[in-house]
């Protein structure tokens, strides 16, 4: 029996998946508040999805969101890097 996809449009799928999900934080946050995330934050913000992803005792549709969610918070840490030049300075790193 063949795939009725392949894994190149599975793939395509995905990705389209995480930048629905990618444009959705960014109207719920916006590049401001990105951009005073530190890369503390933004591993924390990872690691919870992650984590929630994680549980065995959600059902498997949830996981997928999590990880979905996970994905875009990467590419949203990766933006905001890029658009910066590196994250904002952690509070004890900022100069007086």
């Amino acid at each position: 029996m063949a795939q009725p996809f392949t894994a190149d449009e599975i793939r395509q799928f995905i990705l389209d998946d995480i930048s629905r999900e990618r444009d959705y934080q960014d109207e719920k946050w916006g590049a401001e508040f990105d951009d005073k995330n530190t890369i503390n934050d933004w591993v924390s913000y990872i690691a919870a999805y992650a984590a929630g992803a994680a549980d065995m005792g959600i059902r498997p549709r949830q996981q997928r969101v999590d990880l979905l969610k996970t994905a875009a918070l990467a590419v949203a840490a990766i933006e905001a890097f890029d658009r910066n030049g590196g994250f904002a300075p952690r509070h004890y790193e900022e100069d007086d």
